[in-house]
């Protein structure tokens, strides 16, 4: 009898710019499931975390990460 593996989680790098900000956010989803921020670097803040969340596409979390730098800045 064979163990059946946990997918591993395909993790995609996006650099950006907000709010006048350069960022660099880690996405993450694992084959046929739904993408989740793992970390967002932004330059001269603390790293930003927001895994709670999830968005069915890659797109949505790309613009997920872009609002949440966009958002520091106010």
């Amino acid at each position: 009898m064979m163990d059946i593996e946990e997918p591993e989680p395909v993790e995609e790098y996006v650099a950006g710019i907000a709010g006048g900000r350069h960022y660099m956010a880690r996405l993450c989803h694992v084959p046929d499931g739904p993408w989740y921020i793992a970390v967002i670097h932004v330059e001269s803040l603390p790293p930003l975390h927001d895994s709670d969340r999830t968005w069915p596409t890659r797109d949505e979390a790309v613009q997920a990460a872009d609002k949440l730098v966009a958002d520091l800045g106010h």
